[in-house]
């Protein structure tokens, strides 16, 4: 008898067949339940990280079209002493780093 946890391998009409036991069976069939529903998760988290890299974009650029003077009296919204440009670079520096920078196309998910 195997060792419990290590499933056995038979041939069967030549092809070798892993068996196991049915409780084996359960345990890899949860798994695959989790790492399923860990899948989607995973999407889902990189899709809104996207989303939130695509929108600190769109307020960078709007931000810098302002005219200077303009951002000055904004930083009484901020930390002491950190107005809107170093607010950017500490979001931006708080998010991981990106594995596929854009390039100008898209890339499909997979």
């Amino acid at each position: 008898m195997p060792k419990a946890g290590k499933p056995r391998v038979v041939t069967l009409n030549g092809v070798q067949v892993v068996v196991l036991t049915p409780e084996q069976y359960d345990g890899l069939e949860a798994t695959r339940r989790q790492l399923g529903g860990l899948r989607t998760q995973v999407s889902r988290m990189k899709q809104e990280l996207r989303r939130g890299r695509d929108l600190l974009s769109e307020a960078e650029h709007l931000l810098a079209s302002l005219p200077p003077d303009l951002l000055e009296g904004t930083e009484g919204g901020t930390a002491p002493g950190r107005g809107v440009p170093q607010l950017l670079t500490a979001i931006r520096a708080a998010l991981p780093p990106d594995p596929a920078p854009a390039t100008g196309s898209a890339s499909p998910e997979r």
